[in-house]
This record gives structure tokens, C-alpha cells and sequence, in this order.
């Protein structure tokens, strides 16, 4: 079962701010955050929709990491030595 294409009750329930949209966490289509399938790959959502485009959220995990190396390093370089 998929969600049925975009009308105009949908547009004026989730108005066009783009507060209400998420991203699918299978395939990063976007959809809406209370869509139960994806449009574009059919897989269930249930509320697992993603805040961030797939592409900012990786890059953003990607950022974390770095982070806490680098916090790490530097507490080794400071404390340890």
C-alpha cells in the first residue's frame, strides 16, 4: 500500500512552510511526517521519519565524529602528557 499523490486538502492540512515534511529512512524520499508508507519505496514509516535530508544527516554524524576525536586528542595531548 503507498500514500495517494498530493491534493489540495493535503496542502492546506500540512500548509507550505515545510515544517510538517520529513524524509523517508529507507530510501530519502521526501514525505510527510505522519505518512504511514513511503511514495516512492512502499516501506512502512510509522513515525521513523528523518528530521534532516539523508545527505545533511550523514553529514552531520560524519561532523560528530571528527568532533569527538579531535576532544579526545586534545584531552590526551593536555592531561596525559
Amino acid at each position: 500500500m503507498t500514500d495517494e499523490e498530493l491534493s489540495t486538502e493535503d496542502i492546506k492540512r500540512f500548509g507550505d512552510d515545510g515544517d510538517h515534511t520529513g524524509w523517508c529512512p529507507d530510501c530519502g524520499w521526501q514525505v510527510y511526517d505522519e505518512a504511514e508508507f513511503c511514495q516512492e519505496c512502499g516501506n512502512q514509516i510509522g513515525g521513523r521519519v528523518l528530521r534532516r535530508p539523508p545527505a545533511a544527516a550523514e553529514f552531520h554524524k560524519r561532523m560528530m565524529l571528527l568532533v569527538t576525536v579531535v576532544v579526545i586528542v586534545v584531552f590526551f595531548f593536555v592531561f596525559v602528557m
